[in-house]
């Protein structure tokens, strides 16, 4: 390169006007860059202000909610375990022997239907019958 075109170069560049016009457009771009990661930050922490308490109240609505067990026979019948081998899914059912729940009926004919796991308890009088009409 020439002397002479390396001088009209180095002027070109370092002259005033072009580069102010340069600076000042950079300079903007920075300035838009940085107001956008502001409100980022800022709609972050909102978020979490907001979501925070938010979670919190539904973890404790949903963990309070009674859990509802869905019946498995018709209306008239409870429905009873066969056994102790049955695994027990929720800690607060206790299961029970056969013997163990003709005994909380005492003085009731009652019988036990279906098969061993699946079975329902029926109460073979007259009272319990007319009291589930």
């Amino acid at each position: 390169m020439k002397s002479s075109e390396r001088d009209r170069l180095l002027q070109e560049i370092l002259a005033g006007d072009d580069l102010t016009e340069f600076r000042q457009a950079s300079l903007d771009h920075g300035l838009t860059l940085v107001r956008r990661l502001r409100h980022r930050r800022r709609a972050a922490r909102l978020c979490a202000v907001v979501g925070m308490p938010l979670l919190l109240v539904l973890g404790m609505l949903f963990r309070l909610s009674p859990q509802v067990a869905k019946p498995t026979g018709p209306s008239s019948t409870a429905a009873a375990s066969a056994g102790p081998a049955s695994p027990a899914r929720n800690p607060a059912v206790k299961f029970i022997t056969d013997e163990e729940l003709f005994a909380l009926f005492p003085n009731r004919p009652v019988a036990l239907l279906g098969k061993p796991g699946q079975q329902q308890l029926v109460f073979l009088d007259a009272r319990a019958s007319s009291a589930q009409e």
